[in-house]
């Protein structure tokens, strides 16, 4: 019976300290969670994905040299430029002027003995410098929308072998100036400067309280192209833009054509007969946040790049730092689409958030028709498009701000997936590009009146 006793002792003892063990492991447990995080959409790819160089393109590129102004919009011709300033590394960059306008940007325009690089929108330096690498560690975040290169004279004092770079913002009232040191004075000369002399001929059209416009002063010859049309699969775009597209529904409205993706964060709409997507992450509220501007550009074009979006060749077009959008536009054989009969010749992105809170963009895919006979159109120069715009009682010339060929897009008559890409000029009024119309645009038209 003595043992007995002792037994249960014993166990008393070992059931006493199993539990105290237990329960100092219940209490220090800490569970391994693992962190949870928002679902990536699927890694599709509509497209090819692009460089920054090839989306960050000049409107225009402008030389002046011993009075003589030449100029171009073709990427290939401005390409020798490009390939050179890659090789540069932009240094000592200071701000000259904080209270820049109109007329000091005319001044600076009209020296001689330089190039003039014309951006449609807003390029900040962080963003350029894909182009034009910067030397100092921490970029400087300059907006610009025109950069002038200037080189030395036999009269000027500034050594052979260096570059004086000027940018300017007339919006942000800013001018800043950096140098560049090119390796060989002649390589610059020949490479750069001698593949330039066979640009077409410009002329500057000066305005009171107006900006410079530098247009072409012979006629164009250009060409009427024939695109077949077709739709990217609406399962690319669920599969890019939603982060579970398993569980987006499908509601169709048969009578309008327009079929709309949900699920319950997210909707994306598809106007099939016009060939548009909109897609509102309902999650993301606008401007909740203001990124640095370089950083809304390179987010909006990372975005884009993320799914393939390039279908087909889209350019930076503007930005508005204010509603957190940047727009990219639609080209054609180096003209822009500026007019179309479906819904968009543009890809729009809206940034909020951390994230992309809008997104609306064309569904279609072009793929050209070399078998098709393309009409050759010739247009008049730009000095005669601009006499006859002063001569419109309907316009005020000088609120023009700028002037260019572009394309309007429209169906081939009778054949539903074939659409005719025509040039035409175009001014710009209010931020809005408008045609003139072709009658008045090309060589031998009639005249019955500006659109």
């Amino acid at each position: 019976m003595k043992y007995l006793e002792q037994s249960k002792t014993v166990v008393l003892i070992i059931l006493v300290g199993l539990s105290i063990l237990l329960t100092f492991s219940i209490w220090s447990y800490h569970p391994n969670y693992e962190k949870v995080e928002k679902p990536e959409p699927s890694g599709v790819l509509m497209d090819k994905k692009r460089t920054l160089p090839e989306i960050i393109q000049p409107a225009r590129l402008l030389i002046r040299q011993e009075g003589d102004w030449r100029g171009t919009i073709d990427t290939e011709e401005m390409a020798p430029l490009f390939t050179e300033m890659k090789k540069w590394q932009l240094t000592d960059i200071s701000i000259v002027s904080s209270n820049f306008n109109l007329q000091k940007l005319n001044d600076q325009l009209l020296v001689d003995q330089r190039i003039v690089l014309q951006f449609d929108g807003e390029v900040p330096m962080p963003v350029f410098q894909s182009l034009l690498p910067v030397t100092s560690k921490k970029v400087p975040e300059i907006i610009f929308d025109q950069v002038i290169i200037s080189w030395s004279t036999e009269e000027s004092d500034i050594p052979k072998n260096e570059l004086t770079i000027l940018f300017s913002n007339v919006k942000q009232k800013q001018l800043y100036r950096g140098k560049v040191k090119v390796k060989s004075e002649n390589g610059f000369k020949n490479d750069v400067l001698g593949s330039f002399q066979d640009l077409a001929s410009y002329e500057p059209i000066q305005r009171d309280n107006a900006n410079t416009l530098f247009l072409p002063t012979q006629t164009q010859k250009l060409t009427q192209y024939k695109y077949l049309i077709s739709a990217i699969s609406i399962e690319d775009f669920k599969n890019a833009l939603f982060t579970m597209p398993g569980i987006v529904k499908m509601s169709p409205d048969l009578e309008a054509g327009i079929d709309k993706y949900t699920d319950d964060k997210s909707i994306m709409t598809i106007d099939k007969n016009r060939y548009l997507a909109t897609f509102v992450d309902a999650t993301a509220t606008e401007n909740q946040e203001n990124i640095q501007k370089s950083n809304l550009i390179a987010s909006t074009f990372n975005f884009i790049n993320l799914h393939g979006g390039w279908t087909g060749d889209y350019r930076y077009a503007k930005v508005d730092y204010n509603a957190q959008e940047v727009v990219y536009q639609l080209y054609i054989e180096n003209l822009p689409v500026l007019k179309t009969d479906l819904g968009t010749a543009k890809i729009e992105a809206f940034w909020g958030n951390g994230r992309i809170y809008r997104y609306i963009r064309p569904t279609y895919k072009l793929a050209y028709l070399p078998q098709e006979k393309n009409k050759e159109i010739k247009l008049i120069s730009g000095i005669d498009v601009v006499q006859k715009l002063m001569a419109s009682n309907e316009i005020d010339f000088n609120k023009i701000t700028a002037l260019r060929v572009g394309l309007t897009m429209k169906q081939d008559e009778g054949r539903s997936s074939i659409y005719l890409f025509e040039p035409t000029w175009f001014y710009r009024l209010d931020g809005v590009w408008y045609p003139i119309n072709p009658k008045d645009s090309q060589v031998g038209g009639d005249t019955d009146g500006l659109e």
